[in-house]
């Protein structure tokens, strides 16, 4: 589910995209495109260009809230991905 998850969000699987800006002036970062309303303090827009500490906040923001920050999950377009 979470490989499913982060190949609808970015699928360049690039660790460093960050995404042009959305309508609220957010952005989206990493191999999760974690929007910047969702960062942890702990963790930078430039730490989450790193795929390892991109994954580790995503696992948290999960842990928290379940897929439901990711919009892929709320479209269902990661269904695509599931194998």
């Amino acid at each position: 589910m979470a490989l499913a998850i982060s190949q609808a969000e970015n699928g360049t699987r690039q660790c460093d995209r960050v995404s042009k800006p959305n309508s609220n002036g957010s952005v989206d970062t990493g191999v999760f495109q974690i929007n910047s309303i969702h960062t942890p303090s702990k963790a930078t827009m430039e730490g989450l260009k790193d795929c390892l500490t991109n994954i580790k906040v995503a696992k948290t923001i999960y842990d928290r809230q379940g897929w439901q920050p990711w919009s892929v999950y709320k479209n269902k377009r990661y269904l695509t991905y599931l194998r």
